[in-house]
């Protein structure tokens, strides 16, 4: 394959794929495959509680240019949710099987290679990311198997190992990048994180690396978002009022850590 080919946009394909509930839902999808030869990595992005954006087609570009197939599920359309925290599914782990069925889908993919398939989340999906890095959970769909590296982005990180049902800890075996905000007004302080990783096992704090984004907000990497929400669950839980700002350089700050986080952790074994 030539350079120039190479360069080209990913091809776009608007596809769909069954969830793994036992009714199982059908779930639509931006389907991106790059110019290359061979079967590539993957990786699933998940939006957040408003719903598919921006946000994930800016990570998709960066990671299509690195060679990875891309895969962007509406999650709130298969149940005809509006979005927003009056128009999300009540909890995260419902939606789980949608990101085991978009698994599924790609491992049947004939231009993917089953064994490098990795998800980014944010805030809602990022929360989903959290859980599907635990055996816990992970292994009710996929016992004995995980996905190959796994990047939450800013999943209200304050709710684990605090709120029943939320608990991070006996992890997969795999890699986890942890990104969040500097001003994110969920966490309300920047070292949630650290604590978090900090109270692991040591076998567990070795998976787990830690970016925190200076001067950023909740949904810093959403192109011209600048807006205020009321969330119950911003503030640690508090609720109440919650800022949310694009901040360009951290975006793009972002957008290179998840090419060079996958790349680096799931290069051809």
């Amino acid at each position: 394959m030539t350079t120039s080919e190479m360069n080209l946009p990913a091809s776009l394909h608007y596809v769909s794929f069954s969830s793994l509930h036992d009714k199982p839902l059908t779930v639509a999808a931006r389907l991106r495959i790059p110019h290359r030869d061979g079967k590539l990595p993957a990786v699933i992005l998940l939006h957040g509680s408003a719903g598919p954006s921006a946000r994930e087609g800016g990570y998709a570009d960066v990671l299509n240019a690195a060679g990875f197939v891309t895969l962007e599920p509406d999650q709130w359309a298969a149940r005809g949710l509006a979005g927003g925290a009056e128009g999300r599914p009540k909890t995260v782990a419902e939606t789980l099987p949608d990101l085991y069925g978009a698994r599924d889908f790609l491992v049947k993919h004939p231009k993917v290679d089953a064994s490098r398939i990795g998800v980014i989340g944010f805030s809602f999906g990022g929360v989903a990311a959290m859980l599907a890095a635990t055996k816990a959970h992970n292994d009710m769909f996929l016992p004995g198997g995980a996905f190959a590296a796994l990047m939450p982005v800013y999943p209200s990180t304050w709710i684990f190992n605090h709120v029943p049902g939320f608990e991070f800890g006996n992890l997969v075996d795999a890699p986890v990048m942890l990104v969040t905000g500097e001003l994110d007004q969920y966490d309300n302080d920047p070292t949630v994180s650290a604590k978090l990783v900090e109270g692991l096992s040591e076998e567990d704090r070795a998976k787990v690396g830690i970016e925190v984004m200076s001067n950023a907000h909740h949904g810093f990497d959403m192109p011209g978002v600048d807006v205020e929400v009321n969330d119950p669950f911003g503030n640690q839980g508090k609720g109440g009022r919650v800022i949310m700002r694009h901040n360009p350089e951290a975006t793009a700050k972002a957008h290179l850590l998840a090419a060079a986080f996958f790349s680096e952790t799931m290069r051809r074994r």
